[in-house]
């Protein structure tokens, strides 16, 4: 399992940077200092990402990765009060789990945003939050990955291969599950406060 987490590391790293070339070349990026989308609930990840961080929070420093970790078990705490989480089963399986728990924390912000906005695991963030922004389209306009609504310019799928993108990502998640002893592709998720806080690979 650690070669594949290792593996999905270097995808990672490799999205971000042909992320930030085509956002460049397009002449678009985030307003300083906004982290809107990190501050107005949680929405889910894959396990694969799960794995990844829990895996990466070592290379954080102590104080930061107790605070973190700090926060992401005070929300899950109050998520457990609110009856939208439990530790005990800790993945989203449908579409309206997924729904519930991003209504049901909707004034929460994410436990790795410091007090000025800023994210403290930046280099360990999951998939959706470095390709998350500006709308990626194909052709004829087909949206494949919806945008944020404060970018007026989108960048064209020819610059980022978006369905590419996923395939790759789709191969990871797969040879994972199949590395934990199941057939195929589980269709589940998790949100980052869980991924910090919590194991996730005996759910696997």
């Amino acid at each position: 399992m650690k070669k594949i987490v290792q593996k999905y590391s270097k995808f990672l790293k490799q999205t971000s940077e042909q992320f930030n070339t085509a956002a460049r070349k397009n002449g678009v990026k985030c307003a300083r200092g906004c982290h809107e989308c990190c501050a107005t609930g949680f929405f889910d990840i894959t396990l694969l990402d799960a794995l990844h961080i829990r895996d990466r929070l070592k290379n954080i420093p102590a104080p930061v990765r107790k605070r973190v970790i700090a926060k992401a078990n005070e929300q899950l705490d109050i998520l457990e009060k609110k009856g939208a989480f439990s530790r005990k089963d800790p993945l989203l399986k449908t579409l309206a789990s997924i729904d519930s728990i991003s209504r049901r924390s909707v004034k929460m912000r994410c436990p790795a945003l410091d007090d000025r906005g800023a994210c403290l695991i930046y280099d360990q963030r999951p998939h959706i939050c470095r390709i998350f922004g500006p709308t990626v389209r194909g052709p004829r306009r087909a949206v494949r990955l919806e945008g944020c609504g404060y970018f007026t310019r989108d960048i064209p799928e020819t610059d980022f291969p978006i369905l590419l993108n996923y395939s790759d990502e789709e191969a990871m998640l797969k040879a994972m599950f199949v590395k934990a002893g199941r057939k195929r592709v589980r269709e589940v998720d998790t949100i980052i406060p869980a991924a910090i806080a919590l194991d996730l690979e005996k759910w696997l």
